[in-house]
C-alpha cells in the first residue's frame, strides 16, 4: 500500500502544477549556490518575483524562462525540460507495482483461509 501511495503523490504532485507561465530573469547572484531572482505571471494573473536555484549558465539578466507554477503550494521551479518525465514514469509503475501486489496479497490472503 505504501508504494501505491508513493506513486499516487508522485503523479498527483506534477499534476497539480498550473502548468508552465513565461518568466525574464531580472537579476542572478553567483556563489556557492547560483540563484537568479525571475519576474513571472502565474495562473492568477499575479506579477510575482521569484529567486530559484539554477545549473544553466546561459542565465543572464533579460533571459526567457519557463517557470512551472503549483498555486496550491504557492511554489514555484523552473522548468529543465524532461524532468518531470521521470517522476510520471516512477509514478506510474509505483502504482502499478503497489496494486499488483496489493492484490496478490489479498488472492493469497483468501486462499489461506480457505484451506484453513
Amino acid at each position: 500500500m505504501a508504494v501505491l501511495w508513493t506513486g499516487a503523490s508522485m503523479l498527483a504532485d506534477v499534476n497539480r502544477s498550473a502548468g508552465l507561465v513565461p518568466g525574464r530573469v531580472v537579476a542572478t547572484e553567483a556563489g556557492e549556490h547560483r540563484t537568479a531572482d525571475v519576474e513571472y505571471t502565474g495562473p492568477d494573473g499575479l506579477t510575482t518575483t521569484g529567486t530559484f536555484e539554477y545549473n544553466d549558465k546561459r542565465i543572464a539578466p533579460g533571459y526567457r524562462v519557463e517557470i512551472r507554477v503549483w498555486p496550491d503550494g504557492r511554489r514555484a521551479e523552473f522548468d529543465e525540460g524532461d524532468k518531470h518525465t521521470g517522476p510520471i514514469v516512477y509514478g506510474g509503475l509505483l502504482i502499478l507495482l503497489g496494486a499488483g501486489a496489493t492484490a496478490a496479497l489479498f488472492v493469497w490472503h483468501h486462499r489461506v483461509r480457505r484451506r484453513g
